[in-house]
């Protein structure tokens, strides 16, 4: 049964064609992932699948029989409520049936009357049938799955990760018949990466998943719809086939596109040289043809991110020193025991997000106050910190703004070749910082990261929104850079190559692996 049709669609920005005439369809038993390159258009097409955007042209249309669930991660929430009553909540019809099934039995016993107490009785078997009974155990499951610690913590004690977490939970509880996820595995760590992917393999419904995480979406994907070069094109095959199909295809494409444009060149030299002559009427002929002519779009240029990070010299051998620190706000999440990072010594902390690793981070950098003890950074340490959160000062600032108000002696042209080294095209660096896709954003954040000196990089998890070749790049970057590197990271496939040690954070202690 197919669930969603697509037809014709059709939508541009003021700078680009996003899609057009593209069509698709998502049956009942699908699994589908979109991906593409940063700015392609993959978040926007979740909203015109919501609603929330409206196409140029074409139409979308849903079987009226369809539910949706959206990983919305700035849904309201009653914040004074726990997670186990929030998550409850994704119950709420079966807890009014539930109700109307015990009123009937009280009046049953009032009465006496056999109709309430078949009707009671078909109550109770709808209560079976939906699970009611399992309600507990399946809450308990989703929570443990996904790393969700204390649920009768209330929402508005836990940071920007778990509240997603705890929406992503309840999201999967309801069981729609299509479940639309936006880089679902952003806050999960490995473990927690591994459950989400059981869960999905075994979900008996369709879903449609927007990421950038080639490994997930290997092993969750039945179909793929790629967005590429003005197009959403819908592969039926795992995600690892479609980057085989899709490799295959864009050769046999740049030989056709070449092959016209020799038979474009050759057919205006004999028009030019014969419009004139005998062969006149050929020329014409030709001319015509050539007006006629379906051409092929020149393949798009990839314009691929070139970060290098500019080291700043420093001769003192130690880079951070610890000898007792403990983190967090009112009560402790971590505590670090004599550690050392050393001059060129890149080390990566890993571990479920809220255990304390932006916060380590953050009172390191005296951002936080610490609970207790103190951390010391060398004297002639410059740190690059790059932190999870996209801010600006402000969001109508271009990103040639934003760095040029920064950098204030260098000029607009220096700052955008800075940017389009950093995979930035022009027309995206002069768009305002709110227009711009995550991963652009992100790419920003790298490129200002690029333009002053240090000796220190922190990162707190900066692969979340960029796309698999920018992943490549900033990993080649990390690994050239001579200075030290403390990398906040959940993204083992990331990290390995770069790490000279890696540390995971678990029982409030920061472990060596």
């Amino acid at each position: 049964m197919e669930l969603l049709q697509v037809k014709g669609l059709t939508f541009a920005v003021p700078d680009k064609q996003l899609y057009e005439d593209s069509s698709f369809t998502l049956r009942s038993n699908e699994h589908m992932g979109i991906v593409g390159k940063n700015g392609a258009g993959k978040s926007t097409l979740l909203k015109m699948l919501l609603g929330t955007v409206l196409p140029d042209d074409g139409v979308i249309i849903w079987n009226p029989t369809a539910t949706l669930g959206y990983l919305d991660q700035y849904v309201d929430m009653d914040q004074s409520q726990t997670i186990n009553e929030f998550l409850t909540s994704a119950y709420q019809e079966l807890f009014e049936t539930e109700k109307e099934m015990i009123k009937l039995y009280e009046r049953y016993g009032e009465t006496g009357d056999d109709q309430l107490l078949s009707r009671a009785a078909t109550y109770q078997e709808q209560l079976e049938i939906k699970g009611f009974y399992q309600v507990e155990n399946d809450i308990s499951k989703a929570i443990t799955g996904l790393g969700i610690n204390d649920a009768e913590q209330t929402l508005e004690t836990l940071n920007r990760g778990d509240q997603i977490k705890v929406i992503l939970a309840k999201l999967l509880l309801e069981k729609p018949s299509v479940l639309i996820l936006d880089e679902p595995t952003n806050y999960l760590d490995q473990e927690h990466i591994e459950w989400l992917t059981d869960y999905l393999n075994a979900f008996e419904n369709a879903f449609i998943i927007v990421s950038h995480d080639t490994e997930f979406l290997s092993n969750i994907a039945t179909c793929i719809c790629d967005i590429d070069f003005g197009t959403i094109k819908k592969y039926h095959s795992n995600h690892t086939e479609f980057l085989k199909q899709k490799a295959h295809l864009a050769e046999a494409y740049q030989s056709q596109f070449e092959a016209q444009q020799r038979k474009i060149k050759e057919t205006e030299a004999f028009i030019q040289k014969n419009i004139a002559g005998i062969k006149t009427k050929m020329a014409q002929g030709r001319r015509k043809h050539l007006e006629k002519m379906d051409r092929l779009k020149e393949p798009e240029k990839k314009v691929k991110s070139n970060f290098s990070f500019k080291l700043m010299p420093q001769s003192s051998p130690n880079v951070l020193t610890i000898e007792e620190l403990t983190v967090g706000h009112k009560e402790r999440l971590l505590t670090l025991r004599d550690f050392q990072l050393k001059k060129g010594e890149k080390i990566v902390i890993t571990g479920a997000d809220g255990l304390g690793k932006s916060m380590l981070v953050k009172t390191l950098l005296s951002m936080v106050p610490a609970i207790s003890g103190k951390s010391q950074f060398s004297p002639q340490v410059a740190v690059g910190y790059h932190s999870q959160e996209i801010q600006w000062e402000n969001t109508e600032w271009t990103p040639i703004e934003a760095l040029a108000n920064k950098y204030t002696k260098l000029t607009y042209e220096d700052v955008r070749r800075e940017l389009a080294k950093c995979g930035l095209k022009r027309e995206i660096a002069s768009k305002n910082l709110y227009m711009l896709s995550g991963g652009e954003q992100s790419k920003v954040k790298l490129c200002d990261l690029t333009m002053q000196p240090s000796n220190l990089l922190i990162l707190d998890e900066p692969t979340n929104h960029l796309d698999v070749e920018s992943k490549k790049a900033l990993q080649d970057a990390l690994k050239a850079f001579r200075g030290s590197v403390l990398l906040i990271s959940n993204d083992e496939q990331f990290y390995t190559s770069i790490a000279d040690h890696v540390y995971t954070i678990a029982d409030k202690q920061m472990m060596k692996e």
